[in-house]
C-alpha cells in the first residue's frame, strides 16, 4: 500500500485526467475492438493468436481472483481514496489486475509481430502505463499489476511459440479449441461452487461467467471458422474495409447493450449475452463478409 499512498499524495487534475484516459487502453472494449479490426481486415492468423493470449490469460486471471480473494485497496484501508469513478470498472477482487492483463496480452502480442523497435517500445509502454494507471487511480496494488503482467506475458509467449510450431497441423484447431473450452467451463463451474458456498461475491461470479462464456464461444468459433468458413480479410479498397469495421463494431456494440433486454441482466443472462457476442464476432459476421465478397465478385 505504500506505493499507492505515494500516488495518492501526488494526484492533481492533470495526472487524474491522463491516467483516467490511459486506463481505458486496458478496458475490454479497446483490446477486443483491436482484435476485431485485425481479424476482419488485416491478419486473421495474428488475430487468433492475440485472441488466445487474451482469453487464456483472462480466464486464468479470473480463476486467481476467486482463489485468493484479495480485497481492493479501499477495502483494506477505509481512509484510502480513489480517483473519480474508477471504482465503477473495478469489480470483483483486486488480485490480479484485469485491466493490466487485458492490456498486456493484447499489446505484447502486437509487439511480437512487428520488427519496428519504435513500435515495440510504444506497445510496451502502453501496457506498462495501464498498470501504473491502475495503481495511480487507487484500484490495484503493485502485486496485482506485476502478477497480471507476468502472467499475461508468459501466456502470450507460450501461445506464440506453440502456434508457430503447430498451427498448420491438421488437429491444432481441435486441440486448442477443446483446451480453451475446457478451461473456461472449469472456471465457470469453480466460480459457481464457490458462490453457492458463500465464498465469493456475486460480482466475482458474474465476471467469471462472462469470461468463461466468452472463452467457450471463442474456442467453438475458431474451430468453425477454420474448418468451414475461412473468409478472406482482404477487400478491394480501404473504403470497404472501413465500412466492414464500422458495421461489425456497430453490430457488436448493439448486441452488447441490446441483448440485456432479451436475455435479462442475470448471471445466466450475462453468460448467454457474452457467448452470443463473441460467436457473432468470430462466426456469423465473417459469414456475412464472405457472402458479401462473393456477391461483389
Amino acid at each position: 500500500m505504500e506505493l499507492l499512498y505515494w500516488f495518492e499524495s501526488i494526484r492533481n487534475p492533470v495526472f487524474n485526467a491522463f491516467f483516467s484516459a490511459i486506463t481505458w487502453f486496458g478496458h475490454e472494449l479497446i483490446p477486443i475492438g483491436l482484435i476485431c479490426v485485425m481479424y476482419w481486415c488485416i491478419n486473421k492468423k495474428l488475430a487468433y493468436r492475440i485472441g488466445f493470449s487474451f482469453f487464456f490469460s483472462g480466464i486464468s486471471t479470473q480463476a486467481l481472483k476467486i482463489t485468493f480473494r484479495i480485497p481492493r485497496p479501499w477495502v483494506i484501508d477505509k481512509n484510502f481514496s480513489i480517483v473519480g469513478d474508477a471504482k465503477e470498472a473495478a469489480t470483483s477482487y483486486s488480485f490480479p489486475s484485469g485491466h493490466t492483463q487485458s492490456a498486456t496480452s493484447t499489446y505484447s502480442s502486437l509487439a511480437l509481430c512487428t520488427k519496428k523497435l519504435w513500435l515495440r517500445i510504444i506497445l510496451a509502454l502502453t501496457f506498462v502505463l495501464v498498470g501504473i494507471s491502475r495503481m495511480y487511480l487507487g484500484v490495484h496494488t503493485l502485486n496485482d499489476v506485476i502478477v497480471a503482467m507476468v502472467l499475461s506475458l508468459t501466456v502470450t509467449l507460450i501461445v506464440f511459440k506453440v502456434s508457430e510450431k503447430y498451427e498448420n497441423s491438421s488437429k491444432f484447431d481441435i486441440i486448442i479449441s477443446a483446451l480453451i473450452m475446457l478451461i473456461s467451463a472449469v472456471v465457470i463451474i469453480y466460480s459457481a461452487v464457490l458462490y453457492n458456498k458463500g465464498t465469493i461475491s456475486h460480482d466475482s461470479l458474474e465476471d467469471c461467467v462472462k469470461s468463461g462464456a466468452s472463452g467457450v464461444a471463442f474456442g467453438i468459433g475458431y474451430m468453425i471458422e477454420k474448418r468451414f468458413i475461412d473468409f478472406d480479410v482482404r477487400a478491394k479498397n480501404i473504403g470497404l474495409q472501413i465500412l466492414k469495421v464500422a458495421a461489425g463494431l456497430g453490430i457488436a456494440l448493439g448486441l452488447k447493450s441490446g441483448l440485456k433486454y432479451i436475455v435479462g441482466e442475470s448471471v445466466v443472462g450475462d453468460g448467454i449475452r457474452y457467448f452470443i457476442l463473441v460467436f457473432v464476432i468470430i462466426v456469423l459476421y465473417p459469414l456475412v463478409i464472405k457472402a458479401f465478397s462473393k456477391k461483389k465478385q
